[in-house]
């Protein structure tokens, strides 16, 4: 079963004045261009986590902002259901803002357009129950009566043998459940006496709005997600950027724009993130990849190098003018979770921080399989957190082995990879280091240092050709009776020069993923994900540093959905390399010139056809 989750829409009439904010003439049109992504992404049903509407309740626009919204919806092929958000009903008690507060004037308007204030469903299974939170802490009959109701319709599906599913508008907490009440969270006591009943009937997950940007946390056994917007960011958020705010101020961040489509089996439920790109009309943006069928994943992995587990302090400032906002900016998951990467690479010492390693176990509980560096035998004694970690990748100095006398990490395969220069085959005094085998290196040279792990790790640097190289680390690991871990090097120019060259960055991202699919028992890594736009060797990633996808991401998010299947090389010629498998040709165009090609060719990047002619990128062409 898939169904879908919206927020925060925000729809708003487009003759209305923006503004200082010039998207806010492109809400009504987005939420139009919404309604046409969920009828091709065909969910059993759309849970909308409120704010349907802009302007707040008592605003002279506000009734004929939900018409709009009326009209939108009513072109939708899916069931929808509705909670109030505080632009709908009026906000949470939280005097240090100016903002209407919830009444029972604003909740009649709101049903007798949109159904109940709370109420729940089931299907195949599972209960769906949907909260009304902003009346929670006003201490009126209302707020009883659904504590009343609340408690028992958990309590009745429990007993069922139902799954729980939990939906509101305001998010518990953002970071800690003990953390002070601020805008985006629920005041700590309705926020406790609501926990206590998540953890009580053992809810899967929790789905709330209201923050307009994506994070994720685990409690207990329970997911909390807050859900990205479909109107537009909140330029607060912009805080946890590396690098400038995009248009107004961030609130035009369209990458950072989508939904959510939650697909339920048997042994969990798995979120797939669909940005939206803001698109309004004729608006272009980036595509909309429909998430791939149940059972497709992603080969390759993915290594962090940047921090990405961390939280943050946002600026006090507006509608948190006097204290402090702490969260975590959960971009990169997002991006891992749309392009179904399950692998990544990780550093020792996420494991040896007690916020990286809360996140490692929180996220392996979701189905990722960490690897983790270490750099020397004696790091790897004591490590914490063994347990949530399917590989341990030991980092040997020059001239060491693994005798096999040290002690096995309880869990876990065991890689060893020998320190290099970062270039050329032997050190000269330039610092810069890498690690890894070469795929030259003769059986005997891997077999002399790792001949006692399960597996050698093999470095294919950015010049040479990833389906050849990996062929020949498979083949050296095999003659030492080892299995291959081949980590493949992003594209780089040199110390100073910034490489930039997204179509040939693009193009080795979808060669690693095919390679990953033909080796099924090879781990195959790219050793990068984020921009690495400052420092040494700086070069493109397969996300920006606000966490927006590039065309890399892209195009491994469109690779996810094809087919399996046996996966070879056919054709090098002209600057192109063409490879078949799973019903599927791939072009990797890396020429300059265009090339000509037959019909029903499609950019991997952004969906465009090729009309007889492909550019440089990589390009698909499908029996379906």
């Amino acid at each position: 079963m898939r169904f879908a989750v919206v927020a925060d829409t925000h729809v708003r009439p487009d003759d209305l004045p923006p503004g200082d904010f010039p998207a806010n003439a492109l809400l009504e049109a987005r939420n139009r261009h919404m309604v046409d992504v969920l009828n091709r992404l065909a969910p059993a049903f759309v849970i909308h986590l409120g704010d349907v509407v802009h302007p707040v309740p008592g605003d002279v626009h506000h009734h004929r902002a939900n018409e709009l919204a009326s009209v939108a919806y009513a072109r939708l092929d899916a069931p929808l259901y509705v909670v109030p958000g505080n632009h709908d009903v009026g906000d949470k008690p939280f005097p240090w803002v100016d903002a209407p507060t919830a009444s029972e004037e604003h909740y009649v308007r709101f049903e007798a357009r949109w159904g109940p204030r709370h109420r729940s469903f089931r299907a195949e299974g599972c209960r769906f129950v949907l909260v009304d939170t902003p009346v929670l802490g006003t201490g009126t009959p209302a707020e009883a009566d659904q504590w009343r109701w609340l408690e028992a319709t958990l309590a009745d599906a429990a007993e069922a043998g139902e799954r729980i599913f939990l939906f509101g508008h305001y998010p518990p907490y953002l970071w800690d459940p003990t953390e002070a009440e601020h805008y985006d969270n629920l005041a700590p006591p309705v926020r406790r006496r609501l926990l206590d009943l998540v953890e009580r009937y053992d809810v899967e997950a929790v789905f709330s709005g209201h923050v307009h940007r994506f994070f994720h946390r685990r409690h207990g056994g329970t997911d909390l997600y807050v859900v990205p917007a479909v109107g537009f960011v909140r330029p607060g958020y912009a805080e946890f950027d590396a690098v400038a705010p995009v248009d107004q101020f961030g609130r035009d961040d369209r990458g950072k724009l989508g939904l959510f489509v939650v697909e339920v089996g048997a042994d969990g439920h798995i979120v797939h993130p669909v940005r939206t790109w803001g698109r309004a009309g004729t608006d272009v943006g980036g595509p909309v990849v429909v998430p791939a069928p149940s059972g497709c994943e992603t080969r390759i992995g993915v290594t962090l190098r940047h921090g990405w587990a961390f939280p943050r302090d946002l600026v006090m400032g507006g509608l948190d003018e006097f204290g402090r906002k702490r969260a975590r900016d959960d971009a990169s998951v997002f991006a891992l979770w749309e392009a179904r990467i399950r692998r990544v690479r990780i550093p020792v010492d996420d494991l040896e921080r007690a916020d990286t390693r809360e996140r490692v176990f929180e996220l392996a509980g979701r189905g990722t399989e960490f690897t983790v560096v270490v750099p020397g035998v004696e790091r790897l004694k004591g490590v914490p957190g063994s347990g949530a970690v399917a590989r341990w990748e030991v980092v040997l100095p020059p001239g060491a082995v693994w005798d096999g006398r040290t002690p096995r990490p309880p869990s876990g395969t065991l890689a060893v990879a020998p320190l290099v220069p970062v270039e050329g085959p032997s050190f000269r005094g330039a610092h810069f280091v890498s690690s890894g085998f070469s795929v030259v290196d003769s059986v005997e040279t891997v077999a002399a240092s790792a001949g006692f792990a399960d597996e050698a790790v093999f470095r294919v640097r950015p010049p040479d050709p990833i389906w050849e190289s990996v062929a020949a680390a498979v083949d050296v690991a095999a003659g030492c009776g080892l299995a291959a871990v081949v980590c493949v090097e992003l594209p780089r120019r040199g110390e100073g020069s910034m490489f930039d060259d997204e179509a040939e960055l693009a193009n080795r991202v979808v060669e690693a993923e095919i390679v990953a699919r033909a080796n099924p028992g090879v781990a195959v890594f790219l050793d990068g994900f984020v921009d690495h736009d400052r420092g040494y060797f700086p070069r493109l990633g397969l996300v920006d540093r606000r966490g927006d996808p590039r065309a890399g991401l892209r195009a491994l998010a469109a690779m996810a959905s094809c087919a399996s299947g046996t996966w070879r090389l056919v054709e090098v010629a002209d600057g192109v390399r063409t490879f078949e498998g799973g019903g599927c040709r791939v072009a990797l165009v890396g020429t300059a010139q265009r090339v000509e090609a037959d019909a029903g060719w499609v950019s991997l990047v952004d969906g465009r056809r090729a009309f007889g002619v492909l550019g440089r990128g990589p390009w698909l062409a499908s029996e379906d």
